[in-house]
């Protein structure tokens, strides 16, 4: 056969069409089905036919090929024999695509009965007694879109993506179906994925994946027919609808071919509910960026949004399941963040001079502890902040579990200022020592730091020995009182148990001891064992009576609440990206803080200008005595406190304990002509508050593309963490913005409406009635 071997020749053949002859004698043919056949160099009429009779699900009986000459539309051609076979290929040699036609003989003594589909009426039609079948020739087209001229050879071994486009599909297939032009807007792109007769794929499977998604795009479900390793035969699944398709493999290749396309449906397409033909993976493929994107996106909101974008109707279950397996492949991005650990810090110091970015691994490689600190808050809490800093700690859930512990300052307008934060594996006293260690290495000062922390978990052994006498530690209030009502023993009613937490709140706030031992006394008429424990509990870490820090009047450590809302919107990233969304987060907020503060007018921060010109007002009211050198006695209503101006003191320690002038204080100054915002603390100034948010945190450029980078020799490679998430749903503490009060973690206890008895109600008591 004269057909060179680098070239693969086509024969697109319809069937069941008929013939129309024009005035001038030539024919031209309407109707029928068009298949595909490839042509290969050895191939004889024998193996043509059978080829044929394959791919229209027919015998070779009976069979008759015609084709007709080049540039002859009048005459057809008979092929009986090979050598008639030879010449027919030899006379399309330079073409690319052969135009036959295929006839079926009739039966002796049988009227030839024609099985078509239904067409529209002919002016003229050539009686034959076989049906007959003709090839359309078209450029094809290549993935540039550039098109092919019909007598430039392909390499059908060599060349990609090509999409030949033989029977252009009908611009309306779907004429009865009624789809809003609002929704489906993403299916829109898989809509020419499909385009017909002689289109190429690289694989069945690339075959089957575009037919998916273009019955999508079309809302239109179908059926195999057959769907085998060589060839694949669907239609529409609407009953009596035409629309079907049969791809198959090209010999000697792997590539899949369209051998048969019937376009048009006269099916009702979507109607009430749009047909989806895909699996849990197949939905999980397609939403992984967006559960990647947003880890904690809802199924009824993955299931609204495939009905909006792609017109795919899911249930709550399947959308869940689809996200479980998005999930499941995203997997192996959380792996591959821990191994970009190493280079992620080197960019976090590289971009962010000054900073520091540390991380260690156990003794398997497997991930332990990550410190990050950027400048910008380094030098922050440095120039701006107060020396008091907030230690706490939250769950993160994450693939692999772990805690975030914080170290949060406050500003000038008592706002929460993130200064370093850490990911541990487990909130340990090893790892806060570790934490604690690294963080004495950036907020480093020459006075002492004021730290609001609980008192357990080494906490208070790991303070004393990092910082020794360069600190305070003011125990967390609220952590105190969740262990007060933990350790009270006994059978304590709701009411009584609020009242001693009040009382424990009342006392640390006490700025004098009379007012602390009358707080206590009330403690010990509810319980003695409780008042025992409050006096045990080392007040002098707690009581404004007896702490010799300074802490603002900030009783908890809670004041981290900013970096709780953060995590709980990035804490199912991979670790890289969760850090650099949490960088991410920093960075606008010191940014927007430090454009806000150019809009203010005052002297101070708008939430200390407000208390102090409500002490302003309480100052008018306030009687003064001169007592001798620096000191005066004040009276306001029944109280008398002895001011000292010069020492900004008062008795009434308000003026220590916030840092602001008391009444007292401001009436002192005022009656001397001097400016009660000259004797305000530092802190509490604009400009100072200015000096906080004065650098900024820079971005850390394609975080996602890390591990394109290649390790250097000797580089540790980390791996995650051994814990994995537990089935069920992580605890995870709710804290509201503010301070903590004693309503905040007290649950109301059950009480029998028999007994009285506590811990259980009236159905379950076990009281014996008498």
């Amino acid at each position: 056969m004269a057909i060179v071997p680098s070239k693969k020749m086509i024969a697109i053949c319809q069937y069941g069409g008929d013939f129309d002859t024009h005035d001038d004698g030539s024919m031209s043919y309407t109707g029928g089905e068009a298949y595909a056949v490839d042509l290969d160099e050895n191939m004889q009429l024998s193996g043509f036919k059978q080829e044929i009779a394959e791919t229209i699900d027919s015998t070779v009986d009976g069979m008759i090929i015609k084709y007709f000459l080049p540039g002859n539309k009048k005459n057809l051609i008979t092929v009986s024999k090979d050598k008639d076979f030879q010449r027919m290929v030899n006379y399309y040699k330079e073409a690319d695509q052969l135009e036959v036609f295929i006839m079926k003989e009739a039966p002796p003594g049988k009227t030839t009965k024609k099985k078509q589909p239904a067409r529209r009426p002919q002016k003229t039609t050539l009686q034959k007694p076989e049906t007959t079948a003709m090839v359309q020739v078209t450029p094809i087209q290549t993935s540039d879109n550039n098109a092919v001229a019909l007598n430039d050879p392909i390499d059908i071994q060599t060349a990609t993506d090509i999409t030949p486009a033989a029977v252009p599909i009908s611009a309306n297939p779907f004429p009865m179906a009624v789809i809003d032009s609002d929704e489906r807007m993403a299916a829109k792109q898989w809509e020419n994925l499909i385009t017909g007769v002689g289109q190429r794929f690289h694989s069945l499977a690339e075959f089957r994946e575009a037919l998916r998604k273009f019955s999508i795009a079309h809302a239109f479900n179908f059926v195999y027919k057959k769907n085998e390793n060589q060839r694949v035969t669907v239609k529409c699944k609407a009953e009596g609808c035409p629309w079907r398709i049969h791809a198959s493999k090209l010999s000697t290749t792997q590539l899949v071919c369209i051998k048969t396309m019937r376009p048009v449906h006269n099916c009702q397409g979507v109607t009430s509910k749009a047909p989806f033909r895909a699996k849990r993976s197949w939905v999980g493929n397609l939403i992984k960026e967006k559960v990647k994107e947003s880890p904690k996106i809802k199924p009824k909101d993955i299931a609204t949004e495939l009905k909006r974008d792609y017109g795919i109707d899911l249930n709550y279950s399947q959308a869940r399941r689809a996200k479980e397996y998005a999930r499941e492949q995203l997997l192996g991005s959380y792996k591959d963040a821990y191994s970009e650990l190493p280079f992620f810090c080197e960019k976090i110091m590289e971009t962010n001079p000054g900073s520091l970015a540390t991380f260690s691994t156990k003794e398997d490689s497997s991930f332990h502890r990550l410190f990050v600190s950027f400048h910008a808050s380094i030098s922050g809490f440095l120039q701006g902040c107060r020396p008091l800093l907030f230690l706490d700690s939250t769950p993160l859930n994450s693939r692999y579990q772990g805690m975030l512990l914080t170290a949060t300052a406050a500003d000038g307008d008592d706002g929460a200022f993130p200064v370093a934060f850490a990911v541990v594996d487990e909130e340990t006293a090893e790892n806060w020592r570790w934490f604690l260690t690294e963080l004495k290495l950036v907020v480093s000062t020459p006075g002492q730091i004021t730290f609001v922390a609980d008192f357990q978990k080494g906490l208070r052994e790991s303070l004393r020995e990092i910082f020794g006498g360069e600190c305070y530690h003011a125990y967390c209030l609220g952590y105190l009182a969740e262990k007060l009502n933990k350790d009270l023993k006994g059978h304590f009613s709701h009411d009584a148990r609020r009242l001693m937490v009040e009382d424990l709140y009342a006392a640390a706030h006490a700025p004098k001891l009379e007012a602390f031992e009358k707080c206590t006394e009330d403690i010990k008429a509810i319980s003695p064992e409780a008042y025992n424990w409050v006096i045990r509990s080392e007040p002098e870490h707690w009581a404004n009576t007896f702490f010799g820090g300074l802490r603002y009047n900030h009783m908890t450590s809670n004041f981290g609440h900013l970096f709780y809302s953060w995590v709980s919107e990035a804490n199912e990233l991979p670790i890289t990206q969760m850090i650099d969304e949490l960088r991410g987060k920093m960075m606008q907020l010191i940014y927007t803080r430090r454009v806000d503060s150019t809009q203010w007018l005052t002297r101070l921060t708008p939430s200390m200008e407000e208390k102090l010109k409500n002490e302003i007002l309480k100052a008018r009211s306030v009687q003064i005595l001169r007592s001798h050198g620096s000191k005066f006695e004040v009276r306001f209503g029944e109280s008398v406190d002895i001011v000292d101006i010069e020492n900004w003191d008062c008795s009434c320690k308000g003026w220590l304990l916030t840092g602001l002038p008391c009444c007292h204080a401001i009436a002192v100054l005022e009656s001397y002509g001097r400016s009660p915002y000259d004797h305000c603390s530092r802190y509490f100034h604009v400009e100072t508050y200015q000096l906080t948010y004065a650098d900024s945190i820079h971005p850390i450029p394609n975080v996602e593309r890390l591990m394109d980078t290649e390790p250097e020799d000797g580089a540790v490679l980390v791996t995650p963490p051994p814990t994995m998430r537990t089935p069920g749903r992580t605890k995870i503490r709710k804290v509201v913005a503010g301070r903590i009060g004693p309503s905040d973690f007290l649950k109301r206890q059950l009480q029998c409406g028999k007994c009285k008895g506590l811990g259980h109600n009236k159905r379950s008591c076990k009281e014996i009635d008498e």
